[in-house]
C-alpha cells in the first residue's frame, strides 16, 4: 500500500508542475511584443544548456521572467534590462547556472573513481 500512496504523491506533485509552468507559459505570452520575443529566444538557448532534469535552467527562467515583468511594468526598454549584446547576456545566465552543475558532476565523478582507487589499491 506505501508505494500506492507514493505514486499517487508523485502524480499529485507532477500535476502541480504542469499547472505551474503553463502559468509560466501564461506570463511570457502576457509579456509586451518585444520582451516576449527576446524571452523566447533567451530561453531556447538556455534549453541547449541545460541538465537532465532542467530544474536549474528552469528556476533561472522563473527569475529572469520576474525581471521582465517589472522591467515592462515600469515602462523600461528590453535592451535597458539585456544591454545591446543579449547572447552575452543570456551567456552570463548559462554561465551562472552550468557552471555549477559542471561543478557538481565534475565532485561526483571524482568521489566515485576515488572510492574505486581505494577499494583497488593493492
Amino acid at each position: 500500500m506505501g508505494k500506492w500512496k507514493e505514486l499517487l504523491e508523485v502524480t499529485k506533485n507532477w500535476r502541480h508542475e504542469k499547472a505551474e509552468y503553463k502559468e509560466f507559459e501564461h506570463r511570457i505570452e502576457a509579456l509586451p511584443e518585444d520582451y516576449r520575443f527576446v524571452f523566447k529566444e533567451i530561453q531556447k538557448y538556455m534549453w541547449e544548456f541545460s541538465d537532465f532534469t532542467g530544474h536549474k535552467m528552469l528556476a533561472a527562467m522563473y527569475d529572469l521572467l520576474v525581471i521582465f515583468e517589472d522591467s515592462a511594468e515600469n515602462g523600461q526598454n528590453v535592451f535597458a534590462v539585456t544591454g545591446d549584446d543579449v547572447g552575452e547576456f543570456a551567456s552570463d545566465i548559462v554561465r551562472e547556472v552550468s557552471t555549477t552543475w559542471v561543478d557538481e558532476r565534475k565532485i561526483k565523478l571524482n568521489k566515485k573513481v576515488q572510492k574505486f582507487r581505494d577499494t583497488h589499491t593493492r
